[in-house]
């Protein structure tokens, strides 16, 4: 999918996928800023304003939440056309193109890299070289979060076999993701599923976070911290 043709209703056709769960695209974006924020305080506590890559950054409708936390942000997209509505939207925050294979930035750049619904859409025979970018711009010790869709959750699977912009997805299963990181040099990976209900209620948001390890969630988030370990040939 050309993200560019999308630029200008792409929340609307995201709302209207996601309509029947009774929250909108805003809800599900929060959770997932504030799954980032406890990976950052858990690994990177001593870090309190995280050098942050968002790859794949689209619209930027994340930045406004992670920027309430005091992340400093740097969005990089190959939809290069979305950018201008991303920089009117964050003013606060810097837009930069790429071409999909080389990050534009020095190795060991960022405390935090980010990679929010983005490998699917990337070819499959691209993902060891997306995360091997990845893990070259982190600093020693940082932190890889990646949020995927779910394959095994039927909904999940219903809105994305309906989504025009998803006509090229290839979903990955958690397994797969924690094995394609292990094998791109990052220490120890690790998934936890999350969006198993709609619902604000502070009593669901400690259930979401209580069934982690249920691989039934809507969707799931992959952590890994680039060690000094090698990359696997």
């Amino acid at each position: 999918m050309d993200f560019n043709q999308s630029r200008g209703n792409y929340r609307e056709t995201i709302e209207r996928s996601i309509s029947f769960a009774g929250k909108g695209l805003d809800f599900f974006t929060e959770v997932k800023a504030e799954y980032a924020r406890k990976v950052l305080k858990r690994l990177l506590p001593e870090v309190t304003q995280p050098r942050t890559l968002d790859i794949g950054c689209g619209h930027g409708i994340m930045h406004p939440y992670l920027r309430a936390f005091g992340f400093e942000i740097i969005g990089v997209e190959v939809a290069t056309e979305v950018l201008p509505l991303a920089r009117a939207a964050n003013p606060d925050v810097s837009y930069v193109g790429y071409d999909g294979q080389s990050l534009p930035f020095a190795s060991k750049s960022f405390d935090l890299a980010l990679a929010v619904c983005v490998m699917h859409h990337v070819p499959p025979t691209h993902w060891r070289n997306f995360l091997g970018e990845m893990r070259r711009v982190l600093r020693p010790r940082g932190v890889a979060v990646i949020f995927e869709h779910n394959p095994l959750n039927p909904l999940t699977r219903y809105v994305v076999a309906t989504l025009a912009m998803d006509a090229d997805a290839n979903l990955l299963s958690a397994r797969m993701l924690r094995e394609l990181m292990r094998q791109a040099g990052f220490e120890a990976p690790r998934t936890r599923n999350i969006l198993f209900t709609p619902f604000v209620h502070p009593r669901f948001r400690w259930m979401d976070e209580r069934l982690g390890w249920l691989p039934f969630g809507a969707q799931y988030y992959a952590v890994g911290i680039n060690g000094l370990r090698a990359a696997s040939s």
